[in-house]
């Protein structure tokens, strides 16, 4: 029984539709598979040619997990078997090894290239990276434009770090027109993923009122609060000053100095002035000039304009240091090159 043409062509694209389909099923089960292999299992299947446990393989010596040291000639060589075999994900680990040097000597171009033979397959990650690499100049000429196009690719299959870094071009414009409404949607998108950084960005919407949403100070502080929960320096911070302003949450300083100390503790610059400012002025712990010198200066030392300012007052008025004059004069300084209009009206008022 013979079919008529129209009706062969589309049998034929829905057996191959079902076939990759298919494949997918079968690559994604091998991956898996491979993934829970002991290691003398794993170097065998790998030493007869599966691609996917040559990934694995690789992978596991680069980082010394799963039963084996590490390795990183080793590491390398196993991804490079894989990546040859055109499987995807050795590709893209494959470029991430040229991207930072690990295992191999740091060539951005070849990182790039890797990234874009995964890329061309379909893997989001490489997507992602091969959009980033665009958008930086890295390894390839600055190109916002194909950046976006390749970032978008992968926010669009779901890679939440892609879809809060185009949330975030549509904010500043970067490769695209500023979209308030596009970059609250591809937020939430990654926010609702568990992606910190996008629950921390869509937390400032509500708290300001933005795009389509409404200004809710209680529904910001509970992304907000995700983002804590995740260990986030930035969210911590934001959550600090909160409380330090009882906006979403009640007002208490004992929170805020809590919450400043947690993010100062990882290094965060604003959170170090806003701890070493708590100290200083006894908000929300006993008044300590000294401690309070000890955090500004971790932020004033990282440039922070307000955090030099801060410090050149203390040096000028002996707050929990030795008073300095002439250390005072050279902070405000820093402060107002750095374009802090209270340390510029300082100094123009000492003249």
């Amino acid at each position: 029984m013979k079919f008529p043409p129209d009706i062969s062509r589309l049998c034929l694209v829905c057996l191959i539709a079902v076939f990759c389909a298919f494949s997918g099923v079968l690559s994604a089960f091998a991956d898996e598979k491979t993934a829970g292999l002991p290691a003398d299992e794993l170097v065998k299947t790998a030493e007869s040619g599966d691609a996917s446990a040559q990934c694995e393989l690789g992978l596991r010596y680069l980082d010394g997990k799963g039963g084996l040291e590490k390795d990183l000639i080793l590491g390398t060589r196993w991804l490079r078997e894989a990546a040859s075999q055109d499987n995807a994900e050795a590709q893209y680990q494959f470029g991430r090894c040229f991207a930072r040097g690990k295992g191999l000597e740091q060539i951005p171009r070849d990182a790039v290239y890797w990234y874009r033979m995964a890329a061309e397959q379909g893997h989001p990650k490489a997507e992602y990276a091969l959009g980033n690499s665009y958008m930086n100049g890295f390894g390839v000429a600055q190109n916002e434009a194909e950046g976006i196009k390749w970032i978008r690719k992968a926010a669009e299959k779901g890679l939440p770090e892609a879809q809060c870094r185009l949330a975030g071009c549509y904010l500043t414009g970067d490769g695209v027109e500023t979209d308030a409404s596009e970059a609250a949607k591809w937020f939430r998108a990654a926010a609702e993923q568990g992606l910190a950084e996008a629950q921390c960005q869509l937390a400032h919407f509500y708290f300001v009122g933005k795009a389509e949403i409404k200004k809710d100070a209680a529904e910001g502080a509970r992304w907000l609060r995700k983002a804590v929960d995740q260990g986030y320096a930035e969210a911590q911070y934001q959550f600090g000053k909160c409380y330090a302003r009882g906006r979403g949450v009640n007002e208490y300083p004992g929170g805020a100095y809590q919450w400043y100390k947690t993010a100062a503790e990882k290094g965060h610059a604003k959170a170090e002035f806003s701890l070493g400012v708590c100290y200083l002025d006894g908000f929300g712990v006993t008044q300590d000039p000294a401690e309070g010198v000890k955090w500004v200066r971790k932020a004033a030392d990282r440039g922070l304009p307000e955090a030099e300012n801060r410090l050149g007052l203390c040096y000028l008025t002996g707050s929990g240091v030795e008073l300095n004059r002439e250390e005072g004069l050279a902070w405000l300084q820093k402060a107002a090159d750095h374009g802090n209009r209270a340390a510029r009206e300082s100094l123009d008022k000492m003249k």
